[in-house]
């Protein structure tokens, strides 16, 4: 077995390709037996072997350990598991290669070793944690340096709160590794600070529930490493005995990052000296990096680079910038700390409240303009590809490097301190600007480099500018003219600088609400010319596409209108060259160039229609492409003027897509754009439009498995009956089925058991559109039918997307015609179970899933309803789960999976009353409102007072870190903490996924529009539906609901019911 392994290994590494092939299934082949993990493990130990093949065979170890060693291995594939006394065996012979004179076998057997762990520790291989202690203990840099290799990943991928004995023991060998400088590689202090990090944030995961365990351990550990990273930090980039430590400076700041972030306030006491030094390192920094990166002309290139780049003992490069991210992530996070703020900002000697920033904190800003700067690197890529310029040019830009970094501090000290940052902004911008000039004048090439970083950086905060600009309160913290004067047009002029030349035009455009008509007229003529002009350097032209966007957006109709069609007409020239990473922006400059003058709009009819489905038809799976192509189409469909027009060139390439493609991908854009073309046209809809379009559709949709088919096709259904229902349900086909039946015929079958939850994800939208536009083109009998249907649908749904995407129905029935409902849902039985415990139990589960502004008022207010039903015994003694009841037999453990199965949650059981009040109170506390900032919702402030919620405010650890209701230091966000700011947390919700807007359309629904609820500050409401309640003791309130309230919530209540 050995000598079949040893000569396919042998032949995965001859030259020749297809001796490599062969070789490579002989391996596959010989994996299946059952002795070939040790066999290749005694390859891998054979000393009298070439050490390629034994590095092979170790590799391919690591392999077979991922696909064969266990079956819970992400990676398995059938075949033989090895019998426990042959793993027994390869462990003890993997183990031995962790002393091997050859570091990559070492460095691999550490991998294979790592994920043996994984599943035969500790109950096959109990001894193994010891071993590797032992190994850190023998002093040897080698065993010490493969120990550290396993538990680098060993600790970060498999340890949890349960391994907390062994952090213990890790800790201090991690510790003595660190600082043992003299003794150890540096790539094993670097493992070591790794893995302490991985150990911080395991402890910090369990101190939510072990506070006290954090109180105890936390402050000790973190004074232990604190110290010797702080010294780490004062250190020189490059050490005279120990040569360059980038790398390990690296490795202390994502680690201070983690304990920061586990344990900000035990942090603290560490946060003033580490700024002042890592301010020390950045300034020391700057001169070698510009050099080293930015300037690649420069006599000092070749020694700044040396100092900033090191490779370390396996030949691998690391550059200086992980380490300056980490500081720039590092600066964001204590600005944010409320004792640090006197580092950035000050009160002024002068005006009473007026908030100045600190010399730091201009310094700071001046510093970060240099870091800003285009580097070399950069500037050979976008030569290369200009993809990747635009790519970088987004906010939202895929490649992390110290320019992107730059920008997220500034754009989070523009957050906390926008006020004194617009100074600090205007203070640096004069520096650079002098340095630029100083530059020009002695003909350093480099000169626009500083220029367009300063320009770039001020563009960062253009909306804080435009605020300040429209509100009468810039001042004179910002001299845009003095800006103008010396860098955007020195910059816009010189076209030997196309990188900077670009940066003038987006400059210009981004602050063009502000700038005087005649400057604004020369940028937007500039502009307009360059987006059309074939002979400019792709970056001008690309930036002037972005410029065009910006200025029909934010200049005044007179001055955009009479370049409006010259705009247009010069995209023409450009957006069927771009790439599809790339033909986003002219897109959306297309789209901002339409809203100017409708009449224009119209007469470019052709021109537009062919830019628009011609980029689609070029990349009609591109989904931001489509998204913007979509917005195009809704606009020239609401034109009076061109919508015929248009309508005639989309629909035939349209339909063509949907009717005739093969591609699932293909067919769900292409009914998009239909939905797109019904949604923005007319009500009613064009004569001829349904013949057209709509026996097509339903063709597809009735023939297709494509989820992503069957989802466009609800939303597409949905805008055909707001629209048109009339004539909808007016058409028939051939065999006298009206269009209507067909829709309702399409629902029932996404609802039948068998079909997928996730391809009727939208059906519940459109089964609500059907119930408000067509009551009086269906019978009671068919609408009892659709209920029953879905109810039944909904007996059996399993996920919570799904059944919350169906409770709307229901809310817009309970609040047209409750009892009435609450009879026909008592008359049905699913399962055992009648309609109305379906409902109310799938509401009552599901309500906080719920999407989108208008369905979660209206589910609100539909509970209001519900609850004036709770005389009703159907209702009333409905039983619903309620809080949860504290697990003695848990309480101060970490829970396992298996420990929950052994003693589940259990909750208590309340009645249907009650649990509407705790869901409402929970809904006032979500602030619905001030979530979705609604200008016409008041907020929790309207119902309330602004005094705190009962958050309690218990968990010190938060002390220190901003918070915006607390008096601001930046004079910008002061006054007492509103209720907003007190659950200010909730808006987090947004970027964690639970996003309320998705697949609602709430601004553009004029159904929506119209009802008076989507008007209501819902806040009011239920504060005047809580206070009636409990004066009028409705539904027995006192006797039957207040027992089940927690401490917050009835201080909530308390609150509503004594506001004004």
């Amino acid at each position: 077995m050995e000598h079949r392994v040893f000569e396919a290994l042998q032949g995965s590494l001859s030259p020749e390709a297809n001796a490599r092939m062969n070789s490579e299934l002989a391996l596959k082949q010989l994996e299946l037996e059952s002795n070939f993990s040790l066999a290749i493990t005694n390859v891998a130990l054979a000393s009298q072997a070439e050490i390629p093949i034994r590095q092979a065979a170790i590799v391919q170890l690591r392999g077979y350990v991922s696909r064969h060693w266990s079956i819970g291995s992400a990676k398995y594939e059938p075949g033989p598991i090895p019998e426990q006394q042959l793993k027994s065996q390869v462990r003890e012979k993997v183990f031995a290669l962790l002393i091997s004179d050859d570091r990559k076998l070492r460095n691999v057997a550490a991998a294979v070793v790592a994920s043996m762990a994984k599943y035969d520790w500790p109950d096959e291989w109990p001894q193994l944690f010891s071993q590797l202690v032992e190994l850190l203990h023998s002093r040897n840099r080698s065993n010490t340096h493969s120990a550290m290799c396993v538990f680098s990943e060993w600790v970060n991928a498999d340890m949890s709160e349960q391994h907390m004995e062994q952090i213990g023991i890790l800790l201090p060998e991690l510790l003595r590794i660190f600082v043992g400088a003299s003794e150890y590689e540096l790539s094993t202090r670097v493992m070591a600070v790794r893995v302490f990090s991985d150990c911080i944030e395991i402890i910090s995961n369990m101190s939510s529930e072990r506070k006290s365990f954090a109180e105890v351990h936390a402050p000790p550990i973190l004074k232990d490493w604190m110290e010797p990273i702080l010294d780490i930090f004062k250190q020189p980039v490059v050490n005279s005995e120990s040569g360059s430590i980038i790398q390990l400076k690296a490795e202390c700041i994502k680690s201070v990052i983690k304990a920061m972030e586990g344990f900000p306030k035990y942090m603290l006491p560490y946060t003033a000296p580490m700024l002042e030094t890592l301010w020390l390192q950045l300034k020391e920094i700057q001169d070698p990096f510009v050099h080293a990166f930015v300037y690649g002309d420069s006599e000092h290139s070749e020694s700044a680079t040396n100092m900033l780049v090191h490779y370390d003992e396996d030949g691998e490069a690391y550059s200086v910038d992980s380490y300056l991210l980490g500081i720039f992530e590092w600066l964001a996070k204590a600005a944010e700390i409320k004792s640090m703020r006197s580092f950035f900002v000050a009160k002024s000697e002068g005006a009473v409240g007026n908030i100045v920033p600190t010399p730091f904190l201009s310094q700071l800003v001046s510093v970060l303009m240099g870091y800003a700067q285009i580097t070399t690197e950069m500037l050979d890529d976008w030569a290369d590809d200009m993809d990747l310029f635009v790519a970088d040019e987004d906010e939202e830009g895929y490649r992390f490097n110290v320019r992107v970094s730059v920008q997220e501090l500034i754009q989070t000290l523009d957050m906390l301190f926008p006020q004194p940052l617009l100074t600090a902004l205007g203070n640096a911008a004069h520096e650079r600007a002098e340095l630029a000039a100083q530059w020009r004048q002695n003909q350093n090439s480099n000169w626009w480099l500083v220029s367009e970083a300063m320009l770039w950086a001020i563009g960062l905060v253009a909306e804080s500018v435009i605020d300040r600009y429209e509100n009468n309160t810039l001042g004179n913290q910002l001299n845009l003219g003095a800006l103008f004067e010396s860098d955007v047009w020195p910059l816009g002029q010189n076209a030997s600088f196309p990188f900077g030349q670009g940066r003038a035009f987006v400059f210009a455009s981004s602050f063009a609400k502000t700038l005087p008509p005649s400057i604004a007229s020369t940028f937007v003529d500039a502009s307009c010319n360059a987006v059309s002009n074939t002979h400019l350097h792709p970056a001008v032209r690309l930036s002037a596409v972005r410029a065009t966007s910006n200025f029909c957006s934010d200049l005044p109709e007179e001055v955009a209108r009479p370049r409006q069609a010259a705009f247009i007409n010069g995209l023409a020239t450009i957006i069927p060259r771009l790439s599809e990473d790339s033909a986003h922006i002219a897109l959306d400059a297309l789209h901002s160039a339409l809203q100017v003058d409708q009449d224009i709009t119209a007469s470019l009819e052709p021109v537009i229609s062919e830019m628009a489905m011609g980029i689609w038809q070029k990349y009609p799976g591109d989904v931001l492409l489509t998204s913007i192509v979509i917005d195009i189409v809704e606009d020239m469909a609401g034109n009076t003027h061109a919508s015929e027009a248009f309508t005639r060139h989309a629909l035939p390439i349209i339909g063509t897509a949907i009717t005739q493609s093969t591609d699932g991908m293909v067919v769900s854009s292409a009914i998009d754009l239909l939905a797109g073309l019904v949604k923005g046209g007319s009500s009613p809809m064009p004569e001829g439009y349904t013949d057209a379009v709509f026996p097509s559709l339903m063709h597809v949709l009735s023939t297709s498995n494509d989820n992503e088919v069957l989802q466009s096709g609800q939303a597409c259904l949905k805008y055909f009956v707001q629209k048109d229902a009339e004539r909808i349900s007016k058409w028939h086909d051939s065999h006298g089925v009206s269009g209507l039946e067909h829709i309702i015929r399409f629902v029932a079958v996404l609802l039948s058991p068998d079909s997928s939850e996730s391809a009727a994800l939208f059906v519940g939208d459109l089964v609500v559109k059907i119930v408000q536009k067509c009551n009086a083109f269906i019978s009671s009998d068919v609408l009892t039918e659709l209920i029953r249907v879905v109810t039944e649908r909904l007996a059996t749904a399993r996920t919570s997307s799904f059944c919350s995407s169906l409770v709307p129905l229901y809310a817009q029935l309970f609040l047209r015609h409750p009892a009435e409902l609450v009879e026909l849902l008592s008359g049905m039985s699913f399962g055992g179970q009648s309609g109305l415990h379906i409902v109310l139990s799938t509401w009552f589960k599901n309500y906080m899933d719920v999407q989108g502004y208008y369905s979660r008022k209206v589910s609100a207010v539909a509970l209001t309803r519900l609850f004036v039903l709770g005389n009703d015994s159907r209702v009333g003694d409905f039983v619903a789960q309620g809080d949860l009841i504290p697990n003695a037999e848990n309480k101060g453990k970490i829970v396992t999976r298996s420990m929950s199965r052994i003693n589940p949650d259990q909750y208590t059981q309340i009645p249907a009353p009650a649990k509407i009040i705790k869901l409402l109170l929970a809904e006032v506390g979500m602030d619905v409102e001030s979530l979705f900032a609604r200008a016409n919702g008041a907020g929790l402030s309207a119902a309330v007072d602004n005094s705190d919620l009962g958050n309690g405010g218990n968990d010190d650890d938060d002390d220190d870190w901003e918070d915006d209701g607390d008096s601001d230091i930046d004079g910008n966000r002061t006054g007492g903490g509103t209720a907003t700011d007190k659950y200010s947390y909730l808006s987090d919700l947004i970027d964690s996924g639970a996003d309320f807007e998705e697949g609602d359309d709430d601004d553009d629904d004029e159904d929506v529009l119209a009802d008076p609820i989507y008007s209501q500050d819902l806040n009011v409401t239920l504060g005047s539906f809580m206070k009636e309640v409990v004066q009028r003791n409705q539904g027995s309130f006192h006797e039957i609901v207040l027992p089940t309230l927690t401490e917050k919530e009835n201080d909530l209540l308390s609150r509503l019911c004594s506001s004004d």
